[in-house]
């Protein structure tokens, strides 16, 4: 029974981060500066570049293009997204409306 729980809470949770990051963000240090776009097929594109995102435990969040992999800390609030790198180094995004 705890399994059970323990896998649909682990189902729940990836729901909402995907309804979370889907949508369009820029830099919140350069509004006319890179734009993010995560789509809900878990495609993602910035500045041209296209690529693959995926969650992992802890809310972490992977970004895979054909030149490199990318692994942050995802944190959403509300309109603001900051990937935190594994060396701290964070990148602060806002939503685009």
């Amino acid at each position: 029974m705890a399994a059970l729980l323990a896998l649909l809470f682990t189902l729940v949770s990836c729901d909402n981060r995907q309804s979370q990051i889907v949508g369009k963000w820029k830099l919140a240090a350069n509004p006319s500066g890179t734009v993010w776009e995560f789509k809900a097929d878990k495609s993602v594109e910035m500045s041209g570049r296209k690529g693959r995102y995926s969650f992992g435990d802890q809310s972490r969040l992977k970004v895979q293009t054909q030149s490199a992999t990318f692994v942050y800390q995802l944190n959403i609030s509300e309109d603001r997204m900051t990937l935190t790198e594994p060396d701290g180094t964070r990148t602060q995004l806002e939503r685009v409306k």
